[in-house]
């Protein structure tokens, strides 16, 4: 009989944690980091099409938000990448879709693509590519919630080169070292090292 107790105890036991892996798992794809419903901004490195180490022309990265906080200026932004500058050259940057306010202009514009700066040759001897925007207007061309695109929010994209010792097979990351959008008051920046804004690395695929 106590057998029989102990062995009924034990089916519901498994039974009570088969439910509860159910629940968590859905939970976590919904609610978890870079889930569907996840409420955390992302900035993310876009992975290209799988390459050819013969390939020789130029090849850009996006680099994405997902979204920033309503109601928020970010008068600054920086973002700090690693990669393998044996493997890659690094070119430049090109012009992503993300606006910020100007002065209005002669033919009625009042945005503006930002200004982004970034040290090219640095990049390439240091391994590491770093961008910084900042608003010398005080919080007049900052950036915001209210001007982000719908569909792709496309920060810049990296521009980049194969160089002669990429191997077949090779996996190439591009990965955040750190990434800060910077509003007024510290207390409502988003930022990597405090995970109130989450990073996504890239990758550079040559194929077989």
């Amino acid at each position: 009989m106590e057998e029989k107790k102990n062995s009924k105890k034990k089916v519901i036991i498994i039974i009570a944690a088969l439910v509860l892996i159910a629940l968590a798992v859905p939970a976590f794809f919904l609610f978890g980091d870079g889930g569907a419903l996840s409420l955390t901004p992302a900035v993310t490195i876009e992975t290209p099409n799988k390459m050819s180490r013969s390939d020789r022309g130029e090849f850009t990265l996006d680099v994405t938000l997902s979204d920033l906080k309503e109601g928020e200026l970010y008068p600054a932004a920086s973002f700090s990448m690693n990669f393998d500058s044996n493997k890659l050259e690094f070119l430049g940057l090109e012009e992503g879709n993300v606006l910020v306010p100007c002065e209005k202009k002669a033919n009625g514009a009042v945005t503006e693509l930002p200004k982004w700066g970034v040290n090219v040759e640095r990049s390439n001897e240091i391994g590491q590519i770093n961008v910084m925007y900042l608003d010398l207007t005080g919080g007049r061309q900052a950036f915001s919630k209210d001007l982000l695109p719908d569909g792709d929010r496309v920060l810049f994209r990296l521009r980049f080169k194969l160089r002669g010792s990429v191997q077949s097979g090779d996996i190439i990351e591009i990965s955040f070292a750190d990434a800060v959008f910077a509003a007024s008051d510290e207390k409502d920046s988003l930022a990597s090292v405090k995970n109130t804004l989450k990073t996504h690395s890239g990758r550079v695929i040559i194929g077989n």
